[in-house]
């Protein structure tokens, strides 16, 4: 990872007009926001040993002259690294936070002559405070401005003093921390592998640490940290160069969390191609430079993933996904998980999967009528705008993980799942199958619809079968010549259904292996068929009670059959006797031996249900008053 954000700041660096071989272009700080117009210079000159004040400068801001303000942001609530500073009140930036408390750390005349040089410039403008506040508040407009000093009609970067104290102060920040030192000079880099001073605490994602004496080899002494990793000052510009440019560009939503994409070019690869992958990733994530309209596996906008898949496998994508509940450049950043080596192909396995491949032959689930009959509800700002057709994404998969239910955090499931899915791990399906279960039933016993979490389900077994990463139980299959009992008829009506079922079984092959399953589907079909009965009958569904929360064993199937049949004919309303016969037919075949866990035999009943309006005749009785779950 080190070596890959190594190269995307080299790139950054390069791209902004910098060069590595001149820090002080990448170590200063834009001191403007859109609203600054000028820069008040505070004009000195040399008067003997000392300094003299001449008068109040005013230039206006240019933000390609960026070196000569020198400016580099320091302490919220202290001095900036040099006296240049941008206003927020003119006399408390001047006098109490930045300008002048900057020099009082220079307040004795010593041997150097640069420090004495940094006195004598303080000494000047304490001795003439007033009448320099009065002269700043002559030129001060209502816009935001900066403020900074003039040196015999030179800038700050013209002397080389300033730019030593911000090269020093950006060293300090990577030896000086925790009341140590760590550094030492002709000395092997850990990231370039050059002989140079090297320092102990360069942090740059905060997930190599020395805060502790147990995180510290040799001896447990933090002086020594650079042992650990040692980082020279070129490379941790370099470092921090690419941490800027992540954060700015490659920095991505994902239900929840923050993640950044972080490409590795393989050692071979030409630079221009480096460039050109770059160029477009940052186009990629503004919609003016789109030319259409991009499918994605995530629900933030500006999400590359698919035009990452369509690059040749001269990169790999590795996803950090982290929480830094201080902002991202705050104390605290915790990895949450780090995906490696995500090659573009995978990826294209990926939304082959969601959207399919006329080229490969491949249905993506997208495709699929069934999910694309099913319509779920859109929102901006948590208003219902919509709807649009079921489409997978991994949203689909947070449904079932969800941040917080029932005061669980299901977090650490969700990512473990999706770290499986992009580096091609194999997906427990009892583990999955019991938390697609928790969801349905929740919904289902508080008097919820079932039918889109259940469809969601349904998608999300159906896209992991596609990347082979679930494996479905087969069950047992009976000889055909032990069910030649069950004679179903041949009318055209029998036919129609025999037909609409083979076509979803065949559609769903994978997932309807066995005769057992099909049973228990079928009779989630029937028992939906009893319950729109009923609720157009008498406004209510009392049957939901027998179907025990959506917690089903074998048991419970069989003593089901007949209970529903009974009830439909009680109604007068037994329109489904062909679709009973099918339903003892499968289950008779799937024998006694169900193997079958009560997740799995609730879901595929729940499923039934929620598809039956599949198996309706064309015009069926109770149609009106329909209750689907």
């Amino acid at each position: 990872m080190i070596e890959a954000i190594r190269k995307i700041g080299e790139y950054a660096i390069e791209s902004g007009g910098k060069s590595i071989a001149d820090p002080i272009n990448i170590l200063v700080d834009s001191p403007a926001n859109r609203t600054t117009k000028n820069v008040l210079f505070i004009v000195l000159e040399r008067d003997g040993d000392g300094f003299s004040y001449r008068n109040v400068d005013i230039e206006e801001y240019s933000p390609k002259e960026l070196q000569k303000y020198l400016y580099k942001k320091g302490s919220p609530n202290g001095t900036d690294v040099t006296p240049t500073s941008m206003i927020t009140t003119l006399e408390s930036t001047f006098t109490k936070t930045k300008i002048v408390p900057w020099f009082k750390q220079y307040n004795t005349l010593g041997l150097d002559e640069d420090h004495n040089f940094l006195v004598n410039i303080g000494n000047c403008i304490r001795s003439n405070t007033k009448q320099i506040l009065e002269d700043l508040k002559e030129h001060q407009s209502k816009e935001n401005n900066i403020i900074s000093l003039k040196i015999d009609n030179k800038y700050l970067y013209d002397f080389k003093i300033f730019q030593d104290i911000l090269v020093d102060k950006a060293k300090e920040n990577y030896y000086s921390k925790y009341g140590k030192k760590s550094k030492s000079e002709n000395q092997i880099c850990s990231v370039c592998n050059k002989k140079t001073e090297v320092y102990g605490f360069v942090d740059t994602y905060k997930f190599y640490t020395v805060d502790k004496p147990g995180f510290v080899s040799g001896g447990f002494q933090q002086k020594n940290a650079w042992k650990n990793y040692p980082v020279c000052l070129n490379c941790a510009l370099t470092l921090d160069g690419g941490k800027k440019y992540l954060q700015n560009n490659l920095k991505f939503n994902f239900y929840g969390f923050n993640y950044l994409l972080i490409p590795k070019f393989l050692n071979n690869v030409d630079k221009s191609l480096e460039k050109e992958i770059f160029k477009m990733m940052k186009d990629q994530t503004d919609p003016k430079f789109r030319e259409r309209e991009i499918n994605k596996l995530t629900s933030d906008e500006n999400e590359i993933l698919e035009s990452m898949s369509k690059q040749k496998n001269y990169l790999n994508l590795n996803f950090m996904f982290y929480d830094a509940p201080k902002g991202d450049n705050g104390s605290v950043f915790n990895i949450l998980l780090y995906i490696e080596d995500v090659l573009p192909s995978r990826l294209k396995t990926l939304f082959n999967a969601k959207v399919g491949c006329v080229e490969e032959n491949i249905i993506g689930v997208d495709q699929i009528r069934t999910f694309k009959e099913c319509m779920v509800p859109t929102f901006e700002n948590n208003k219902k705008t919509g709807e649009k057709p079921l489409e997978f994404n991994f949203g689909i998969l947070r449904t079932f993980f969800p941040k917080i239910s029932n005061n669980r955090t299901y977090n650490k499931y969700f990512l473990d799942v999706t770290n499986r899915i992009f580096t091609n791990k194999k997906i427990d399906y009892d583990f999955l199958m019991n938390f697609i279960m928790q969801k349905i039933r929740d919904e289902f016993v508080n008097g919820y619809l079932t039918k889109i979490s259940t469809l969601k389900g349904f998608m999300l077994f159906n896209y992991l079968n596609k990347l082979k990463l679930v494996n479905f139980y087969e069950g047992i299959k009976m000889d055909e010549n032990n069910l030649e009992v069950f004679k179903i008829g041949t009318s055209r009506e029998t036919n129609d259904l025999n037909q609409r079922i083979d076509s979803f079984f065949s559609e769903f092959v994978d997932f309807f292996k066995s005769d057992l399953k099909k049973a228990i589907f079928l009779e989630g079909v029937l028992t939906q068929f009893l319950l729109n009965i009923q609720y157009q009958e008498r406004n209510a569904t009392p049957f939901r009670v027998k179907l025990k929360g959506l917690k089903l064993d074998e048991n419970q199937i069989k003593k089901l059959l007949p209970e529903i049949q009974n009830k439909l004919e009680e109604y007068g309303k037994n329109y489904y006797r062909t679709l009973e016969s099918i339903i003892s037919k499968y289950l008779v075949s799937a024998g006694t031996e169900w193997n079958m866990s009560t997740d799995e035999i609730s879901y595929y009943f729940v499923l039934g249900m929620n598809l039956s309006y599949l198996f309706k005749k064309e015009k069926q009785d109770d149609n009106k008053g329909e209750m689907n779950e």
